[in-house]
């Protein structure tokens, strides 16, 4: 190995006479090679803005990497170098970064996971979209939690990867562009358990740069939409218009705006819901918020039984709970209506529990506030 470039939630990134090497901490399944290469082949030819593999080899004899194209900048480093990016070049990346994904997804495959690393820009400047693949990700451990903020709230609920994934995910990683910073960037002392919730329930604040158009932001924040069926197609027939005065994004635009077109036809024929009958839609008064109740815990010494209801069977929970006058910890129990709890056996030791559940489509719900051991609970 040449140059250790960077490392990612698996493998590792090496300079290697020229190219790029990602190495693995392993070697792929037969079944997994053989979807990689068979993508491999469908974004071989494309002429959109998409980095693809140069081929599969193996380091060692004992580990898979991927050879590619040695890319100059990465929109991660840029922007932690140089700080948030000019709106007109955020609308030149929204378009061409929108036509790699279009373009990809009209042939079947998924991006998987779009972070502000596989964004990389070639010595040319060009923008291009790497790291295609979702098998690659399936086949070896990493942290759940690594990259969360760039995740979609139904992905981070159910693991599941679609083409609207990969549309918030490019939505992520433009917003990050223009703020220099994640749609949920953490908090200092914020608990794992309460940044999910937060990702999975508050919605992301809009781009208020007053240097950045209406259309663009408007664009960005649909794509970030909780809700995926309300995210459009990974190919807007027109692209936001950047600020007076961009002829280079003018020329650039008008240069793409008829494959754009087309593809994102395509999307919306393979993509599109059937709407739902007229007289299945509920009023205002008919769909008040989702509530949880947390029933009486169970006191079994060493450790607490919870069990509570929802109104909505969609949402995703945690358990929040503390001893009197200590910190709050948190316990992620996922789509579970139980929970137990371990707690010091020392019946001195009061404790307060608390549910919190939200459905990922904007709002976190919580329970009231339950005791044991006559503790006195202060939220």
């Amino acid at each position: 190995m040449n140059e250790l470039l960077g490392t990612g939630p698996v493998a590792e990134v090496y300079a290697v006479d020229g190219v790029a090497l990602k190495v693995f901490p392993g070697r792929f399944d037969r079944r997994t090679l053989a979807t990689i290469e068979q993508e491999r082949g469908k974004l071989a030819g494309l002429s959109a803005p998409v980095l693809p593999l140069d081929g599969v080899e193996l380091v060692d004899g004992t580990r898979h990497a991927f050879r590619m194209q040695l890319c100059a900048d990465s929109l991660a480093d840029r922007v932690r170098r140089e700080g948030p990016l000019p709106s007109e070049e955020v609308s030149a990346l929204h378009e061409s970064l929108t036509r790699a994904l279009a373009a990809a997804h009209a042939l079947g495959v998924l991006q998987g996971g779009i972070t502000p690393a596989n964004v990389l820009f070639r010595a040319s400047g060009e923008a291009v979209l790497a790291d295609f693949g979702v098998a690659q990700r399936q086949r070896f451990r990493r942290d759940p939690l690594a990259g969360i903020e760039w995740v979609s709230p139904e992905t981070l609920r159910t693991g599941v990867v679609g083409a609207a994934t990969d549309v918030y995910g490019l939505g992520a990683v433009l917003h990050f562009a223009l703020t220099g910073r994640s749609p949920h960037p953490s908090r200092i002392g914020e608990l794992t358990g309460e940044r999910i919730l937060r990702v999975l329930g508050d919605p992301v604040p809009a781009v208020s740069r007053p240097d950045v158009p209406v259309a663009l932001s408007t664009a960005i924040g649909r794509m970030l939409a909780p809700d995926p069926a309300r995210r459009p197609a990974a190919a807007p027939a027109t692209a936001p218009e950047a600020p007076a005065g961009s002829a280079r994004w003018r020329w650039y635009a008008a240069l793409a705006l008829v494959p754009v077109a087309a593809l994102a036809v395509v999307l919306w024929l393979r993509a599109r819901p059937e709407p739902p009958a007229a007289d299945s839609l509920p009023s205002v008064a008919d769909a008040p918020a989702p509530a949880v109740e947390l029933e009486e815990p169970t006191d079994l010494g060493d450790e607490v039984s919870l069990t509570w209801t929802a109104t909505d069977d969609r949402m995703y929970f945690a358990v929040r709970y503390w001893a009197e006058g200590e910190p709050s910890r948190t316990k992620l129990v996922q789509f579970s209506h139980t929970a137990t709890v371990a707690v010091d056996p020392d019946r001195g030791r009061k404790y307060c529990f608390l549910v919190r559940g939200t459905t990922g489509e904007g709002g976190i719900y919580e329970s009231r506030t339950e005791s044991v051991r006559g503790a006195v609970c202060h939220r």
